[in-house]
């Protein structure tokens, strides 16, 4: 029977398994106290929340929340890393601890982004897309494409029919 402290823990990480965009499981083991230090520092400092987790205590806190879908997963010693902001920080925020030169990094095991299990290898390839603010400015450039395209053709046959008044003018000029 769960005592008062570990109901506490469930509710606490229902809440947050309900309200997270995205999450990234990791197994630990083989890290060391002062790697754990660093590791933690590095998540706070991106906004990120990162905990080592009870599996029993994940598995009854995941009920009803789209964590239900990594049921299977909890297995082993597990962390979590959980942004309540961006879909990708949390596979970010691990290659950057990666590429930080640290001797030994937490195996990603598999994440969950927008209600949907996504495996190691796609946490990989999220945390290699480009930032959300170079998105949306490639995304605004595409957009633009087409608006300077037509600014460039009108502008085109301004130029064109200015060039042909004048010359209109010329021949007249000659003329008269």
């Amino acid at each position: 029977m769960p005592t008062p402290v570990k109901d506490q823990e469930i509710e606490r990480l229902n809440g947050v398994f309900a309200k997270a965009k995205s999450a990234v499981l990791t197994n630990y083991q083989g890290l060391s106290a002062a790697h754990m230090a660093q590791l933690r520092l590095h998540m706070r400092e991106r906004s990120l929340e990162f905990k080592v987790i009870k599996n029993t205590l994940a598995r009854i806190a995941a009920k009803n929340t789209p964590f239900e879908v990594l049921d299977s997963s909890w297995e082993g010693p597990m962390s979590i890393v959980v942004s309540f902001d961006d879909e990708v920080a949390p596979a970010k925020a691990l290659s950057d601890f990666a590429k930080s030169g640290v001797d030994k990094t937490p195996q990603v095991v598999c994440g969950i982004v927008d209600g949907q299990a996504v495996t190691a290898e796609q946490v990989k390839a999220l945390s290699n897309l480009p930032s959300k603010e170079v998105l949306i400015s490639q995304m605004l450039s595409v957009f633009q494409g087409p608006t300077r395209n037509f600014v460039g053709v009108f502008a085109s046959l301004q130029r064109k029919l200015v060039g042909t008044l004048d010359a209109v003018r010329e021949h007249k000029a000659k003329q008269g």
